[in-house]
């Protein structure tokens, strides 16, 4: 095995500037949210000039773009580096839904940016990037739900459902942009209502909305994990793959 290439001292320098640029961009986000980033304000406080920037980053849209991707990849390492041996299936899709609150606890600006802003919907902004990203920790949800069926569900043949035509073919367009293609309709149904109720829930946490109404995000968190449970394990289940010799 070759020895790793060692990077030059101006690709360390590069690197290092990019840590400290995108370090700076963070810090105005947690002080004035998303749209607070800006690269005048970065200029200054690096004492570099604009051209000088301008090197690392075309402008403000692909700044916060990388911020993005750092961000989802760093919910979505999180989720994967979730033990899985021995462990069941309930017990790995249990650990997956917290892991996905407590990522977001502990990263709260990181979190706004990905969940609260248009920067992090991959709509308009450089999707082509982003909606990638973003997949990756989809897709550990959707298997950790799949599991639960008893398998990864993987739909080889078109069957009945009691889904609308319409719903059905919403739920295979997003999967196919997605990359989770392999799953069944139930399962991608299940996994983004649950994206959607989970996600609910932790920004109105995140942002702070819960604590007027006197109801606790613990319980409310509680409640859905225990219905998620429940509506994976009535998912049709997946059937065996055949034995090969």
């Amino acid at each position: 095995m070759s020895a790793p290439v060692k990077p030059t001292r101006r690709e360390e320098r590069r690197i290092q500037t990019v840590r400290e640029i995108k370090q700076l961009a963070r810090e105005q986000i947690r002080e004035g949210g998303p749209d607070a980033v800006s690269l005048s304000g970065i200029v200054r406080q690096m004492s570099m000039s604009p051209a000088a920037l301008y090197r690392y980053f075309a402008n403000r849209d692909a700044l916060v773009a990388d911020l993005v991707v750092d961000a989802y990849n760093e919910l979505a390492d999180s989720l994967v580096e979730l033990e899985r041996e021995d462990v069941s299936a309930d017990r790995h899709l249990d650990e997956v839904l917290h892991g996905t609150r407590t990522w977001a606890l502990r990263n709260p600006q990181a979190y706004q940016l990905i969940f609260q802003s248009r920067a992090g919907s991959g709509e308009g902004f450089a999707a082509d990037r982003t909606i990638p990203a973003a997949s990756r920790s989809m897709a550990v949800l959707v298997d950790a739900l799949a599991a639960v069926t008893g398998g990864n569900a993987r739909q080889t043949e078109p069957r009945p459902s009691h889904a609308p035509v319409a719903r059905e073919e919403s739920f295979r367009a997003w999967a196919q942009r997605s990359g989770l293609s392999r799953f069944s309709t139930e399962v991608l149904a299940l996994a983004f209502l649950t994206w959607t109720r989970l996600h609910g829930i932790i920004s109105l946490e995140v942002g702070g909305h819960l604590a007027a109404t006197g109801i606790g995000a613990e319980m409310l968190f509680e409640s859905e994990v225990a219905t998620i449970h429940q509506q994976a394990r009535e998912l049709p289940r997946a059937a065996p793959e055949p034995a090969t010799d």
